[in-house]
């Protein structure tokens, strides 16, 4: 009766034993799977808190590109996000406590990031203007540069035309080869051996746009070799070069009509037979061009 009780209090035990077995494993796959679940919560927030430091990075090589006055600020900040991207890549056990430190490093990092990224923005913005303003004053300077240059273009045209339309002109130059006779006159003669003194007369046409006053004028009697007879010196013309002269006057310029005359006595040299080239000049400017016929006198006559 006893072996029966004890046999039967037996396999009660060894069932409660069971049961408390399967309970307990139950209880570990439990405890088990919450861990794997909590890891893997721990893996993913460290890979999220690692992509958000790329992100970061990523936003601060683009705003140091802009190449602003803050590069180096930029450049300091984006080297603490590195720093700590690095930390947590390296972290080989991850935990919520780190990774609540960490999320208040990043916390902060974003603050500063964002604040950084507008004044680049700011700066980016007032530097568009300016570039803007720039662009627009160089168009202004350019059309009044063009304007000045054409402006200038047409002051010389018109400069040029006035100093065309007020240079002084001649007509009716005429010259004649004089004798000296005894009573003291003078009488015309065409031959060369007879002339002691040359007449150049010409009448100064007139010129309301003109400057008046005083005028040079300039005579150039040329022999038939091309030499000038009775050289006084020389002229600058307006174009630069220098003629030798023969005679000169200055001419009181009214800006009306004057008839100048000119006597070109002989000093000494001879007259020969032939063509003698006459130039008259005015202002530096040929004015007028005639010419003197000598001949040969007859048996001295």
């Amino acid at each position: 009766m006893e072996e029966n009780a004890s046999s039967k209090n037996n396999k009660i035990l060894l069932i409660a034993l069971t049961v408390l077995l399967f309970l307990l494993i139950g209880y570990t796959f439990f405890l088990s799977r919450d861990h794997k679940e909590a890891l893997q919560f721990l893996q993913d927030e460290k890979e999220q808190i690692i992509g958000n430091l790329t992100a970061m990075e990523e936003k601060y090589d683009i705003a140091i590109a802009k190449n602003t006055s803050l590069t180096d600020s930029l450049s300091h900040e984006k080297a603490r996000i590195v720093a700590l991207r690095d930390s947590v890549l390296n972290l080989k056990t991850a935990n919520a406590s780190v990774l609540r430190r960490y999320r208040s490093q990043i916390a902060n990092l974003q603050a500063v990031n964002s604040r950084l990224l507008d004044e680049v923005d700011s700066l980016k913005m007032v530097s568009n203007v300016l570039i803007d303003e720039k662009d627009s004053l160089s168009n202004q300077l350019q059309v009044q540069t063009n304007y000045n240059d054409t402006l200038k273009a047409v002051n010389e045209v018109l400069a040029k035309k006035v100093e065309i339309g007020s240079a002084l002109n001649i007509k009716d130059a005429q010259v004649t080869a004089l004798k000296l006779r005894s009573n003291g006159k003078y009488t015309e003669t065409n031959k060369a051996q007879k002339t002691d003194a040359i007449k150049v007369e010409f009448r100064l046409l007139e010129n309301e746009i003109a400057e008046p006053g005083d005028k040079e004028a300039f005579i150039v009697v040329q022999r038939p070799n091309g030499s000038v007879i009775n050289a006084k010196g020389t002229v600058m013309l307006k174009d630069g070069s220098e003629v030798k002269y023969t005679e000169e006057t200055t001419i009181n310029y009214e800006n009306a009509e004057l008839d100048v005359v000119l006597f070109i006595e002989d000093k000494g040299e001879k007259y020969e037979k032939g063509t003698y080239p006459i130039k008259v000049f005015v202002e530096g400017r040929l004015v007028g061009v005639t010419k003197l016929e000598l001949s040969d006198s007859f048996l001295g006559l």
